[in-house]
């Protein structure tokens, strides 16, 4: 980047542009855009003529990005006649969803979704009729594409959101009956791709199917299906140490379960996070959800007695509830509800029992309990994103960063000026690679796609991470190592499947780079997949790097797992653990240390005592 600032770049455009200097004027139009921390109205008045200047000598798909950052409708009319569909299409949603006339929106809309069928995306064209309102034609579309993928058979996941979004359509249009179909074929889809993305270790993946199942529930009105999504979005982000996330799903299931009438369900979920809540020392929120577990069994004791059910069902449920309230402390209750089993219709030695169990809490009174839900500070307030059509827009993008920081550039309510700005110059470089080469000509070097990895890593959104995969495929090594380089930056779990390829290379420059990244991704739930690397890596300097990142990751079993290295392992790699945690900064291992310190071995004691010397700790004699 420039260290000239920006006012003067733009001063050398403006005497290059007035001499008939093209060529002069972008680059230092491009140096001035570089600088992507400048004030907002010099870096408009950049973006703008650079614009003009892309306009002239007739670039104008680069003239429309930059338009789409500082521009709006009126400019943008003249270029997008000037651009492929997939630009227009783009631009034309772009102004449908800023439009505040719903009539005019749902013409513009339209217009976006022929576009993108030009362009062969069915997908986006679905989702456009949808926003629009055209719930007739997304159908189709979503019936067109889901038959295309499910012929295929090469994306189960993707063929299950194309199912789940022909029955979320189907029932908008009034048809049952090919909603019920459509929600059959989705479930079995995601289904399977779970179990396939779990068996190769890609749980976030899995995690989204399970989401889309949470939903496929709520669509159709059928309970087990949302049971079995939350059943195991809790248990995959319980195994990932994500214990608010994890408790907010337990509150969302058992609210669910309690709306749809399933009590039962409902109580038994909140004794489960009871007892997780517990574990996790969080008392006041173990104390609501005991408190809860106590209120819904009652309820379906009440339950059951209304529809007649054997006795012994409601006596069942009213005991759980017993126990409940006496874990809480709440004696004065536990004697109401020994009142009402010995009001049930059982047989008589129980019911003297339950008489007697309440003459013995008569003068009971309930204890104070600390009992909350999780407080709000805790809690991830922005809703799951629409997977069913996010996850369709990435897999017919196919890796396209263009069309990937195209998104971002339109999205001025979500991202920050600087991210649009950075994924704008990533778009620019990226229009360049992706355009076929003129005939007869060579297509860009690896260091045109090494620099386009560069500025991709500068976004840091989930959104690039299809692109960084798709280049990493590419065959240069240079290329890859940069890829490997720049997903350093990207904290997301789905970030290892592309660095577990790299690890394993056949270049030891990747490998090399894949063990670097690894250091910096220490993040808590990057436990599993740092913990799975360090079993399977044959390399001693692939193990060497994940306990280096393990050891910045303040959970327990991350302390767990590396006190279990300094016992058993090997020289490297107890040496490795041993200097990463002298360095560290988390509890969680100092704690536990110091706990097992009188039992173990005598080598390990005293390497587990100079960690914790050299933290500061004292440990006696």
């Amino acid at each position: 980047m420039s260290n000239r600032p920006v006012h003067e770049l733009r001063q050398e455009a403006s005497a290059a542009l007035a001499r008939g200097d093209f060529p002069r004027a972008v680059s230092a139009l491009q140096a001035a855009l570089q600088h992507t921390v400048a004030r907002e109205e010099d870096y408009v008045g950049a973006t703008t003529e650079l614009r003009d200047v892309y306009t002239r000598v007739g670039d104008h798909r680069s003239a429309l990005t930059l338009d789409w950052y500082s521009g709006g409708e009126r400019t943008q009319r003249a270029l997008i006649q000037q651009v492929p569909a997939i630009d227009r299409a783009r631009t034309l949603l772009a102004w449908a969803d800023r439009a505040t006339d719903r009539d005019r929106a749902a013409g513009v809309y339209a217009k976006a979704a022929d576009e993108y069928e030009a362009a062969g995306l069915v997908a986006q064209a679905a989702i456009a009729r949808e926003r629009g309102g055209d719930f007739q034609r997304a159908r189709a579309l979503w019936s067109r594409l889901a038959q295309i993928l499910s012929a295929s058979g090469s994306d189960l996941y993707a063929a299950g959101l194309a199912r789940f979004n022909l029955a979320r359509t189907s029932l908008r249009t009034g048809d049952a009956a090919a909603a019920r179909e459509a929600v059959v074929a989705a479930v079995h889809l995601l289904e399977e791709a779970a179990d396939r993305y779990e068996t190769i270790g890609q749980r976030e993946r899995a995690f989204d199917c399970y989401q889309v199942l949470i939903a496929v529930g709520r669509e159709s009105g059928e309970f087990e299906h949302v049971l079995e999504g939350f059943v195991n979005v809790i248990r995959i982000l319980r195994e990932d140490h994500l214990r608010y996330y994890a408790l907010q799903s337990y509150e969302e299931a058992v609210a669910a379960a309690e709306k749809q009438g399933e009590v039962s369900a409902a109580a038994t979920l909140a004794r489960e996070m009871s007892a997780y809540a517990r574990k996790e020392g969080l008392t006041a929120v173990a104390g609501f959800a005991t408190l809860t577990q106590a209120r819904l069994w009652q309820e379906v004791a009440i339950a059951s007695q209304k529809r007649k059910s054997p006795p012994e069902i409601a006596e069942n449920a009213l005991l759980a509830a017993v126990i409940a309230l006496g874990e809480a402390g709440q004696y004065r209750q536990v004697g109401t509800v020994y009142g009402s089993l010995s009001g049930l219709p059982l047989e008589e030695s129980r019911t003297k029992h339950y008489t007697r169990a309440r003459t013995r809490y008569t003068e009971a009174q309930d204890l104070a309990i600390d009992a909350a839900p999780l407080p709000a500070h805790l809690r991830h307030e922005v809703g799951f994103p629409e997977v069913w059509h996010v996850d369709l827009v990435e897999w017919e993008q196919g890796g396209s960063a263009s069309q990937a920081c195209g998104d971002i550039i339109l999205d001025p309510g979500q991202w920050s000026e600087v991210t649009r700005r950075r994924a704008m110059l990533a778009r620019l470089s990226a229009l360049a690679l992706e355009a076929p080469p003129p005939a007869g000509q060579r297509g860009p070097g690896p260091e045109a796609y090494a620099r386009l990895a560069e500025q991709l890593a500068l976004v840091e959104l989930y959104t690039i991470l299809s692109p960084l995969e798709h280049m990493f495929r590419r065959p240069e090594a240079p290329v890859r190592v940069a890829v490997v380089r720049a997903l350093s930056r990207f904290l997301y779990k789905r970030t290892f499947i592309t660095l577990r390829e790299a690890l394993v290379d056949g270049d030891p420059s990747i490998v090399h780079e894949g063990a670097k990244a690894l250091e910096e991704l220490r993040f808590p739930h990057a436990f599993d997949p740092l913990a799975r690397i360090y079993r399977e890596s044959q390399s001693a300097a692939v193990r060497c790097s994940a306990l280096r990142a393990l050891s910045k990751i303040d959970t327990l079993e991350a302390a767990e797992m590396l006190l279990g290295v300094i016992q058993h392992d090997g020289a490297e790699e107890r040496g490795a653990a041993l200097d990463a945690l002298k360095k560290a900064r988390g509890l969680r291992f100092v704690d536990l240390a110091r706990d097992q310190l009188k039992t173990l071995a005598g080598p390990a004691r005293a390497a587990v005592r100079d960690v914790l010397q050299a933290r500061g700790v004292s440990v006696g004699a």
